[in-house]
């Protein structure tokens, strides 16, 4: 019996994976660059980013978080005072946007916000 548990143990194989490190783009927002092109149902503010590809965008991952001005980022998508804040991209272009919970009116913030984009990246599968 403790030979199959030597000749099992030694059987074992390691597999190592790089690690490759991140893309992280900071990017603030004074209260008066939201833009709306619908009357006020939906507020956006675009952040240009040349790192996001055409490549990029359709394999890596993308994780956006925003800091109100008190140093702690919030994940998005999320709701805070019935607006929803949530994200969209596409190469060279990530896109925040505010839209207010069931009808409610939009509550921007009203100073100066830091967006923080983070492109992971990954290995696509077919």
């Amino acid at each position: 019996m403790v030979v199959v548990v030597l000749f099992t143990a030694s059987g074992c194989t390691k597999t190592y994976n790089d690690i490759i490190p991140s893309t992280t783009i900071l990017a603030d927002v004074a209260a008066n660059q939201w833009k709306t092109d619908d009357g006020g149902k939906t507020y956006y503010f675009l952040v240009t980013t040349p790192e996001l590809t055409q490549s990029t965008a359709e394999s890596d991952g993308v994780v956006v978080a925003m800091d109100r001005g008190n140093g702690v980022f919030e994940a998005l998508p999320e709701v805070y005072q019935n607006t929803s804040f949530t994200f969209l991209y596409e190469p060279g272009t990530v896109s925040i946007e505010a839209s207010g919970v069931n009808g409610a009116p939009v509550t921007l913030p009203t100073g100066t916000i830091t967006i923080k984009i983070t492109i992971i990246p990954a290995n696509p599968t077919n």
